[in-house]
Order: C-alpha cells, then structure tokens, then sequence
C-alpha cells in the first residue's frame, strides 16, 4: 500500500479536507447537522411522543396527551414535559410514560430529573 506524503506546507488544502473529515464522523457534528430547532411546546410534545413510541414499540394512540411546565419553572432554553398514555382503570390512577426535557435550539431530548428538578441524561 502506498503511502500519501506530503511536502511541509503543502498539506493545506488536503488538511483541511481531513480536518472537516474527521469532525464530521464526531457525534458532535452529527448533533448539530441534526439540529432542529423546537418552536412552541407543540412540537416538543410531538417530538417527545416520536422518541417514546420508537423506543417503548407503543402505537402512538397509546399516548394521551402531554403536560407542559410552565416556562416559569422550566430551565431557560427548554420545555419540560411530563408524558401521559391511556389507562383503564376505576378511581384515581396515573399513567404517566416518563418526564422529559426538549432543547429549544437544538431539539435534543433529555430525560427530566422530577426529584432534583434538573436535566438528565440526553436520550438518542
């Protein structure tokens, strides 16, 4: 196998080639090429049903509806949600799928820490 050698100072060009190569394998850059910037709680919501019914297998009738923070008591540049699906039951009963936070700018979801009120660990 030949090997590519370059001339000192002539790696310019091809170097940065390489340079822009490389950053673009980085789970970094796939993050922000992927970016999709969440306007209104609507779209996180939708965006939140998207990720569960994937990851859970659930047809997304399964999903009632979700319950959106007030921004007041959300950390700034997100929407945090609660998820809540359909359940059968006599009295009082929850059904709640899991809290979550949406990044405003980015449209990356996290999981929602509810006893520390705080984000959590990024969902893929």
């Amino acid at each position: 196998m030949a090997k590519l050698q370059l001339r000192p100072g002539a790696g310019g060009i091809l170097g940065a080639t390489a340079a822009a190569l490389l950053f673009a394998a980085t789970p970094l850059a796939r993050a922000s090429a992927d970016a999709t910037p969440i306007r209104n709680a609507e779209a996180a919501c939708t965006a939140v049903k998207a990720h569960v019914t994937e990851r859970d297998h659930v047809p997304l009738p399964t999903i009632a509806f979700c319950d959106v923070t007030p921004a007041a008591n959300s950390p700034a540049g997100y929407y945090v949600i609660a998820l809540h699906g359909r359940a059968r039951c006599d009295g009082i009963c929850s059904y709640n799928m899991g809290w979550f936070a949406v990044e405003k700018a980015t449209g990356r979801l996290f999981e929602w820490d509810v006893a520390e009120m705080r984000l959590g660990s990024p969902l893929s």
